[in-house]
């Protein structure tokens, strides 16, 4: 079997090629990161912040107003 060699315009197909696909993947790869870790955005870490101190001071105030009760 004997090697075809490429002709210049097909390398240079072939680059195209291979850059437009470094290109997708880039973009792939930001596309499911942003989807796997956008749980961490700012405004999803505020969010699950305030809801962590409503329940942290509603856990306390039955507590206490248990401890009163019970003496």
């Amino acid at each position: 079997m004997s090697k075809v060699r490429k002709t210049r315009e097909e390398k240079i197909q072939s680059g195209y090629r291979l850059q437009n696909f470094r290109l997708a993947e880039e973009a792939r790869r930001e596309v499911k990161d942003a989807s796997e870790f956008g749980y961490l955005s700012s405004e999803y870490v505020l969010k699950d912040l305030r809801k962590t101190i409503i329940f942290s001071l509603l856990i306390m105030g039955i507590l206490v107003m248990a401890k009163r009760y019970l003496g």
